[in-house]
């Protein structure tokens, strides 16, 4: 497993995709925080949470998901475009170490991301909500950002079988992606039970800095957890059931 990580890790790092990714998200954010701080002078008026919701909504769920979406697709994908799994599946012991390490390099790559928003959108709060207590807001600001991480991405978890499931075929996960994050930012037009029973919009309200009923937040994390549980195992059946 460890060798498969490092593998993985070697593969991005020799590549511009990821610079690429983080690039693009931390000149999003940049530009974000700096609309409000000299343009839209109102969100102080709204608040911290109501900010913090906003970069949530826009930053994290939106553009860093269709981001680490298509950052994916292109890691499983290039490997059937180029070849390369070919020649790699059979120095493997086991198909699903190949899968395991994909996910587990993306998720750390996921994570690079949303630390830049973290990051950026920290400095920008001390700028547009100045505290005295630096290292609560920090921990504070951690914490949520990485629950929304998290969230995030176990929202893309049915990427991995439609990515195996296509092989070199990009535009499938990509149409995915975009159905995610659009199922996503909808969650914020539902009411009820509704945006519940899915686990793209129950990432988007579990993440929100909002009082909710027990049931629902109990209900939410099931599915999530569930839903992912099963895609990533769909994921790890199609890659064994594959000619390769």
């Amino acid at each position: 497993m460890k060798n498969g990580i490092l593998v993985e890790w070697k593969k991005i790092r020799h590549r511009k995709l990821l610079k690429i990714s983080l690039i693009t998200i931390f000149l999003f954010i940049s530009l974000l925080v700096l609309k409000d701080i000299f343009i839209n002078i109102r969100v102080r008026e709204l608040g911290i949470e109501h900010w913090i919701l906003s970069i949530d909504t826009v930053l994290i769920f939106l553009i860093t998901s269709v981001i680490s979406g298509i950052f994916y697709t292109f890691m499983i994908n290039n490997e059937y475009t180029e070849r390369t799994i070919i020649n790699y599946m059979p120095a493997m012991v086991n198909r699903n170490i190949f899968i395991i390490s994909k996910v587990t390099v993306w998720l750390f790559c996921h994570l690079l991301m949303i630390l830049i928003v973290y990051l950026v959108g920290y400095i920008g709060s001390l700028v547009i909500f100045p505290t005295a207590n630096l290292f609560i807001r920090f921990c504070d600001f951690g914490i949520h950002f990485f629950k929304s991480a998290l969230l995030s991405f176990l929202s893309l978890a049915l990427l991995v079988p439609i990515s195996i499931f296509q092989r070199a075929s990009y535009i499938p996960s990509i149409v995915t992606t975009l159905g995610i994050t659009a199922a996503g930012i909808s969650a914020t037009q539902l009411t009820g039970r509704l945006p519940f029973i899915l686990p793209w919009t129950s990432a988007v309200i579990l993440s929100q800095p909002v009082v909710l009923p027990r049931n629902l937040i109990f209900l939410g994390y099931i599915v999530i957890i569930v839903s992912s549980l099963l895609f990533y195992s769909l994921g790890l059946i199609i890659i064994n059931r594959q000619d390769i």
